[in-house]
């Protein structure tokens, strides 16, 4: 979930607490119930968060998504600790700006929306602005993010636990 753009003192405090509800709660609520499972039977695992450049970099006007992917990345690197003696892997990928979309799509559109010395007032700038960012220059694909989540989950990781991959382009 995105939530509500604007400025952080104007962000919405019921917005950004329905983000770091469903981003965030939703995420170790999921945790919880694969990794008990896992536990019950006595077997190993893998685990993938969601997290986001976005928890990494702080853009403007996204304070509540900022906050809910920083807080998705400490959940995994506490869980990566908690679950290791179990033999379950906790993992997160943190993608950059991934296209096209609807998440691309609306995030260009409420940039633009919100009046900021960042970035401008029309899509189309917004949208080079947010591209001039990457060093690849352009935005990544779903492919891309899912193959990371699949190195991540696949027997080639298997040593690897508590790390967070930046699929971004090369963004910082």
């Amino acid at each position: 979930m995105q939530g509500a753009f604007a400025p952080t003192f104007d962000a919405p405090i019921d917005d950004v607490r329905a983000t770091l509800d469903v981003n965030v709660i939703g995420v170790l609520m999921v945790l919880q119930a694969f990794a008990r499972a896992l536990m019950a039977e006595g077997r190993p695992g893998a685990v993938v968060n969601t997290a986001s450049m976005a928890g990494l970099a702080g853009p403007p006007n996204m304070v509540g998504y900022t906050a809910s992917k920083a807080a998705v990345i400490g959940l995994t690197l506490s869980a990566a600790k908690d679950l290791a003696p179990h033999a379950i892997r906790v993992n997160a990928v943190s993608p950059a700006y991934i296209g096209p979309g609807a998440m691309w799509s609306n995030q260009v559109a409420e940039q633009a929306r919100v009046p900021s010395r960042y970035y401008g007032d029309d899509t189309a700038t917004v949208e080079a602005q947010m591209i001039e960012q990457i060093p690849m220059r352009r935005y990544g694909g779903l492919d891309e993010v899912a193959s990371a989540v699949a190195f991540l989950l696949s027997d080639d990781a298997s040593y690897l636990t508590g790390v967070n991959l930046e699929v971004a382009g090369g963004v910082r």
